[in-house]
């Protein structure tokens, strides 16, 4: 006689609605392995969903919410290489129900897997991966900046000196934004972020720092970068923050916009509206600028960055200690319901910023 084993989930059951569930467990597969979950995000997205901003179809649900985990592989399907039963890993994960981060146990394919060292806390490492691999997607593929032929860098790319422009840098994509750039060898990094962030954003890698609320934040951009800049990445992507890049980039610049693109000048807009591409309407940029979107659940169409971003670049960073996790805002009192429902609603707010929101899982 079989019988079905389940675990706990915090999932999104109906617009609006967040429940705890059970999902039946399930055995990885050939390629995957199965992570208790110890810690989890909540990211804006997880927002968007529960709000009804991101369409979902009533066949979706439920949906699990929680993008990166932390945790211990228990369980290893064939063909997996470098992870055995007993490592600690964060991951990304990806749209599959049985992958997402809240919920006891996760199912993951090995390549979202990146091996942490012992001198790491599960609740450090917790923070890294979405934004990480947003991070490398945005620069390296999205925005086209060579790969070096190592990383780090053992020596300056060709266009070490190349003004980057990285708005909304407090946010976590943009402080690792920063610290990528300057693994693979970049020092002309101008961060856009709140002043209060300047000196940490410095410490990471940024050249120069204006606060986004100055009121010649253009001209003082345009005269750090010695002109305006040829590339430009959007960590919030919004009306008001679309319209404050278009005035420093030239013609023929690419600017990377994290999707999706919010009305008005928040992370989370209090309309709900959103959309997947620019509209028409609301477009800052001219002809002739390239402007792209990115969807970072699509990073590993890029199959180098499928095989070695997680499995292989990560973990020997981590081992180097190369790179720094995100400051935490960490919520492990109540029920696994309560501590979600009080993550969301702090994302929600607004009142984030620069700190990863953790829920404790187990």
């Amino acid at each position: 006689m079989s019988t079905t084993r389940s675990h706990t989930a915090i999932a999104i059951t109906g617009k609006g609605i967040v429940e705890s569930i059970q999902l039946p467990t399930v055995d990885p597969i050939p390629g995957e392995v199965q992570v208790n979950v110890a810690y989890s995000t909540i990211v804006a997205p997880d927002v968007y969903m529960v709000d009804g901003s991101l369409l979902t179809k009533p066949e979706d649900y439920p949906i699990p919410l929680g993008l990166s985990v932390s945790g211990t592989v228990v369980a290893v399907g064939d063909g997996v290489p470098r992870l055995k039963v007993g490592d600690r890993v964060c991951a990304f994960t990806l749209t599959q129900r049985k992958s997402k981060g809240l919920q006891l146990k996760v199912i993951l394919h090995h390549t979202l897997c990146a091996k942490i060292p012992d001198n790491m806390s599960l609740e450090d490492a917790v923070t890294i991966p979405d934004n990480f691999v947003t991070a490398f997607y945005t620069i390296f593929d999205q925005l086209g900046l060579p790969f070096p032929l190592q990383f780090p860098a053992t020596t300056a790319p060709q266009d070490a000196e190349v003004p980057i422009l990285i708005y909304g840098a407090g946010s976590t994509a943009g402080q690792y934004a920063i610290q990528i750039l300057r693994l693979a060898g970049y020092v002309n990094v101008i961060a856009i972020a709140s002043s209060r962030h300047h000196e940490y954003l410095r410490s990471l890698g940024a050249k120069h720092t204006i606060d986004y609320r100055v009121p010649d934040m253009a001209d003082r951009t345009i005269r750090a970068a010695g002109g305006k800049v040829q590339l430009a990445m959007d960590c919030i992507t919004a009306e008001g923050t679309m319209k404050r890049v278009a005035q420093v980039v030239r013609p023929k610049a690419k600017v990377a916009l994290l999707l999706p693109i919010k009305e008005g000048d928040s992370l989370v807009p209090e309309s709900g509206k959103m959309w997947m591409a620019v509209p028409s309407d609301k477009n800052p940029f001219g002809e002739d600028i390239k402007v792209m979107g990115v969807r970072t659940f699509l990073y590993q169409d890029n199959e180098y960055m499928k095989e070695k971003l997680m499995p292989e670049i990560l973990p020997q960073l981590l081992k180097e200690n190369l790179i720094k996790p995100s400051q935490i805002r960490m919520f492990n009192q109540g029920t696994f319901l309560e501590r979600t429902l009080a993550a969301l609603e702090l994302v929600r707010s607004g009142k984030v910023s620069g700190e990863k929101v953790v829920v404790q899982v187990a």
